[in-house]
């Protein structure tokens, strides 16, 4: 091989080696911002994961004020209402069927002194909401006091009266009766309800309660994003109903 040749080899091993150096340092530079971007990637989430916390913290917040809010509310099923009856009828109906039994067994048991005060005195507001059945739409009550609104649930099963039910072939309760809830705790019940696991569910000022398949152990949601297997994680609310 002569001189010549020689030396443009080199020369092109020279110009060869130079676009290496310069693709290295071009990969180096984008692993850098590739690192740098990854690194700002993870800041990113972790301020949204941040800002989901605080907004579902809000949120959860939000939802407990207006369930305050519905403290001395029920919601009746069952009662002969249709949405275009007054306020008035409502109300009297509410009274005669539902209230003024449970003030009598109130009383029968010592819990309430005779006479009772006047139906507009206990009662705030009655209104039906609309239905698919128009003889007999739900019932939104508001009570003048929580002490009443508890007398209700504390009564019913005694005070109220109950049909023989086709298929279970059981009796049972003529009106259902329920804690006026959030469309937020009333889409989270229905959650739990829909778990196969859960027979007994029920709430007590907003706060879902339920028992599962062969147990008596009483456990309680306390966030929206409950579900029953987060829940069986941790210790049951309180032993067993005697």
């Amino acid at each position: 091989m002569d001189n010549s040749a020689l030396a443009t080899i080199m020369a092109k091993l020279d110009i060869m080696g130079a676009q290496l150096t310069t693709q290295l340092a071009k990969s180096e530079l984008l692993e850098s911002a590739i690192t740098n971007l990854r690194a700002d990637m993870a800041v990113v989430v972790n301020a949204s994961a941040k800002k989901d916390e605080i907004i579902t913290r809000h949120s959860e917040q939000i939802n407990n004020c207006e369930q305050a809010l519905r403290a001395t509310s029920i919601r009746i099923l069952g009662l002969p209402v249709k949405k275009d009856d007054s306020s008035l009828t409502i109300l009297n109906t509410v009274y005669d069927t539902i209230l003024h039994p449970v003030l009598i067994a109130a009383s029968q048991k010592g819990e309430l002194d005779l006479p009772f005060p006047s139906r507009r005195f206990l009662i705030d507001s009655a209104f039906a909401i609309p239905s698919k059945n128009p003889a007999s739409c739900p019932v939104i009550v508001k009570f003048s006091s929580a002490f009443v609104r508890n007398l209700v649930f504390s009564y019913k099963n005694d005070a109220l009266p109950k049909i023989p039910d086709p298929i279970s072939h059981r009796t049972r309760a003529k009106f259902a009766i329920y804690e006026d809830l959030t469309p937020a705790n009333f889409a989270h019940l229905r959650s739990l309800t829909e778990d196969p696991r859960t027979t007994t569910i029920w709430t007590y000022n907003g706060m879902v309660k339920f028992r599962i398949k062969d147990s008596d152990v009483i456990y309680r949601s306390r966030n929206l994003t409950d579900t029953v297997d987060s829940i069986l994680k941790i210790k049951p609310a309180h032993p067993p109903a005697p």
